[in-house]
């Protein structure tokens, strides 16, 4: 593989996770330098990437006193940082009638508000040192499609999208690109549970895929190292959806 973000310094939020662990090994198979965070206690996040893949830090993005710790020790490590993978999310399953304040107010807390704090740790350090950089925020198709059961989650994720057009168009004349990869069903972490333990459910959403497939976590890692690298440099403020087509399937009906 092409090492074309050779010694480019990431911090990766929400590495903890079947995409986020994928996102980490896709950086660093391409040359760079990562720290990767999540909520998970240091030791057992330490032991995900033994072997010097990446460092760990453990730290919750809802808490800013946790980000700037993030930032602060990224720096002290590696002497700056060239940009965020900002990959931190939970979901709640109810309805719309039936969700929670604590529900609505945790999912919008770590998918949304968690984003918008490392975001604007890692601008101001991009603009104070004068580097060019890039972000790439993990957000989801049904944040422009609505799903049953996920209102907190397709609300945040509709956000987030905004949120990336916002600091795009503010952080441009910096040299300073924000984009949003937005995955399909990714057979990962809780859905591939729940496609293992219920096999039909699989093929019945292949079924809906106009490819065919359910995504993979390496795909979703494949588009943000796009977005991160000289390929897209004239990429900005956009939402990069890796679906195999779902979203065309859903507006269809």
């Amino acid at each position: 593989m092409v090492h074309e973000l050779a010694d480019r310094v990431f911090v990766v939020t929400g590495a903890g996770g079947d995409i986020g662990r994928a996102l980490v090994s896709g950086l660093c198979a391409r040359g760079a330098v990562v720290v990767a965070s999540d909520v998970i206690a240091q030791a057992d996040g330490e032991a995900l990437f033994r072997g010097g893949e990446a460092s760990y830090l453990q730290a919750d993005v809802r808490r800013p006193e946790d980000v700037d710790r993030l930032l602060t020790v990224t720096l002290d490590r590696h002497g700056h940082v060239d940009g965020l993978v900002a990959a931190a999310g939970v979901a709640h399953w109810a309805t719309a009638l039936e969700v929670t304040h604590e529900e609505w107010r945790h999912v919008l807390e770590v998918n949304l508000e968690g984003v918008f704090l490392i975001a604007q740790a890692v601008g101001k350090e991009l603009v104070r040192s004068g580097r060019r950089g890039a972000m790439a925020f993990v957000g989801s198709w049904i944040g422009a499609a609505a799903a049953r059961g996920l209102m907190p989650y397709s609300v945040s994720k509709a956000g987030l999208d905004m949120l990336a057009q916002c600091l795009a168009l503010e952080l441009a004349p910096h040299g300073i690109r924000v984009n949003v990869v937005a995955p399909g069903v990714v057979d990962a972490g809780v859905s591939a549970q729940i496609f293992r333990d219920v096999p039909e459910r699989r093929k019945a959403m292949e079924d809906i895929i106009p490819l065919g497939s359910l995504g993979r976590s390496e795909q979703v890692a494949d588009a943000v190292a796009y977005l991160l690298s000289d390929a897209a440099e004239y990429v900005t403020g956009t939402t990069l959806v890796v679906d195999g087509g779902i979203r065309l399937a859903h507006a269809g009906g």
